[in-house]
């Protein structure tokens, strides 16, 4: 799978006819997300992905039907990405519940994730989600299996440490907290440095841990 992380930034290069379709509908698939990026869902036109992508609208046609199962097509991608580098890795590295929630908030704020141009993807299909039936279903599942990945966590922190602690109110609310540090940053990037944003996030997390009561016996 590319990395939309660095694959954003990279030069572009001649395309080979040699290339199979999947790495065409790939290619196709990157250059939608650097397009919203820079142009931003409205500004993104099959014109402007060929131009990004150095192909022809014909090839644009025969890998996708219509511009919106394009633009679900690369959504899907780019959450796909997210769960690979945050979830898969680290879930898979650390075996402490806690160890593993920690590892993904800083894994959040990095240098990898935490910047301008891949925040852009983001905002940009945030920004038309709320319109598009297809997107809003799709970002619904995203986001429920997301949530469920979170909830897990906390449920095994609840277990391990012998306390009460509605699991799935506290993944919601971390959540809720990390998408709107992304969102602040992008409009703003002096406002804050991603490491206040991680330790705000972190002692948020301690906080909710510290205040829950043990379990009755």
């Amino acid at each position: 799978m590319k990395n939309t992380m660095t694959e954003e930034t990279s030069p572009k290069r001649k395309r080979s006819t040699r290339e199979t379709p999947e790495i065409r509908r790939k290619s196709l698939i990157q250059a939608t997300m650097r397009s919203i990026a820079k142009y931003g869902y409205s500004g993104t036109t099959i014109e402007k992905i060929c131009e990004e992508a150095q192909i022809s609208r014909g090839l644009v046609n025969h890998h996708f039907k219509s511009k919106e199962e394009l633009i679900n097509q690369s959504y899907k991608e780019l959450c796909d990405e997210w769960e690979t580098q945050l979830g898969g890795m680290l879930l898979e590295t650390y075996k402490e519940p806690e160890d593993k929630l920690m590892a993904m908030i800083r894994m959040s704020f990095s240098p990898m994730l935490f910047k301008q141009e891949y925040l852009g993807i983001w905002v940009g299909f945030w920004s038309v989600i709320g319109k598009s039936p297809s997107l809003k279903k799709l970002n619904r599942v995203m986001y429920g299996q997301d949530r469920t990945k979170y909830q897990t966590i906390f449920e095994e922190i609840a277990k391990k440490r012998k306390i009460e602690l509605n699991a799935r109110i506290a993944a919601i609310s971390l959540i809720a907290l990390m998408d709107g540090l992304w969102l602040e940053w992008c409009l703003d990037s002096k406002g804050f440095t991603p490491q206040e944003a991680e330790t705000g996030c972190v002692n948020y997390v301690k906080q909710i841990i510290a205040c829950a009561p043990e379990v009755k016996r």
